[in-house]
């Protein structure tokens, strides 16, 4: 079992297995216009082992490999090159580490894996698990989740375990709970191992993992941004005012009509649209995300910093009217709860 930086456990279960297959891959990378033909030799949840018939660039360090998947859809995949070595038998071997998937990428990869395994091994459900490690976090209640969503929002995430990993080790990390919610699967690698104490626990060896997370960061905020809007869906109306205090009547409102959007009530939907602002009509799922970090120092000035470091990513463009709004926001939320302590002067100015 497994303990997370925020007292929820977890269980582990290991091993990362290659499974031999020879299917034809395409290899993109820059400086190449036109697609590289390979083969694979073996394929595992952490990467895969590649024929080729002409050797790779010296200096090429990363490269995109997309696998075939069903009705002619592919599975893709950033890796990096580990090494490129002659074959035996002609051409060269390359070996490559995956290092970034789409949720639907690594969702294929994991079924595609699943699939050649079962037939490999006619059926054999005591080694079901073996394909990857599976690292699961419970935790208890909707806060404990929004803080472990929050802390993955900044890209990294700390879990103490009862069995050490290795550094670099890639893993399926599956958040679970008591929530009308899917569960939550993410891939990660461990970047950093340490070994710890925990109260009450100090008949075990224990070790504080450092995870980092191999999908794309547009990806990763959106799958949150999703999952916290459907937190604040399933809470209370008492505590929509209450969380809010101190903010904008506008911002008091959004609140309001997120909460009871299922429900289509017309008077809610009124007051919605009298006090809409610029941000809410252009950003809304920015605002849904502010409102459920408002109250607290820390989880607001993370969603705020991750606002302003991904406006230029997603278009369309931030106007600057709404732009004007999320730095009042900010002024506003320092003014009635104070600034992080990290942060000794608040966003002033145009754009950053």
């Amino acid at each position: 079992m497994t303990q997370s930086g925020s007292g929820s456990m977890a269980m582990e279960r290991r091993t990362q297995l290659r499974i031999d297959l020879r299917i034809p891959v395409e290899l993109t990378y820059p400086g190449r216009d036109a697609p590289v033909q390979a083969v694979t030799r073996d394929l595992s949840w952490g990467g895969a082992l590649l024929h080729l018939t002409d050797p790779l660039p010296r200096d090429l360090k990363t490269l995109i490999i997309s696998l075939p998947w069903r009705r002619g859809k592919s599975i893709h995949a950033q890796a990096k090159l580990l090494r490129v070595r002659p074959d035996a038998a002609g051409g060269y071997l390359a070996a490559v580490r995956f290092t970034s998937l789409s949720p639907r990428s690594q969702s294929r990869l994991e079924r595609l894996l699943k699939m050649l395994y079962s037939a490999d091994t006619k059926g054999d459900a005591a080694g079901k698990n073996a394909l990857f490690r599976e690292l699961e976090v419970t935790v208890s209640d909707a806060e404990e989740l929004r803080q472990t969503l929050l802390q993955i929002l900044e890209g990294r995430y700390t879990v103490t375990v009862f069995e050490p990993y290795e550094v670099g080790q890639s893993i399926s990390l599956s958040i679970t709970g008591t929530f009308d919610l899917p569960d939550i699967r993410l891939r990660a690698q461990i970047s950093g191992v340490q070994k710890s104490r925990v109260e009450g626990f100090n008949w075990a060896d224990l070790y504080t993992l450092s995870l980092e997370f191999e999908h794309p960061g547009d990806a990763i905020r959106a799958l949150i941004a999703q999952i916290l809007s459907r937190l604040s869906d399933s809470e209370d109306q008492s505590s929509i005012f209450i969380s809010l205090e101190g903010a904008p009547d506008w911002l008091r409102s959004v609140a309001t009509a997120v909460r009871f959007s299922m429900s289509n009530r017309k008077a809610d939907v009124g007051v919605r649209d009298e006090v809409r602002s610029c941000l809410e009509s252009e950003r809304p799922e920015a605002v849904e995300r502010l409102i459920a970090g408002w109250g607290n120092v820390n989880d607001f000035d993370v969603v705020f910093q991750d606002l302003v470091l991904s406006r230029d990513e997603q278009p369309p463009a931030w106007s600057q009217e709404a732009w004007d709004e999320l730095k009042l926001l900010q002024s506003v939320h320092d003014e009635v709860y104070g600034a992080p302590p990290h942060r000794n002067t608040w966003l002033r100015g145009g754009r950053l």
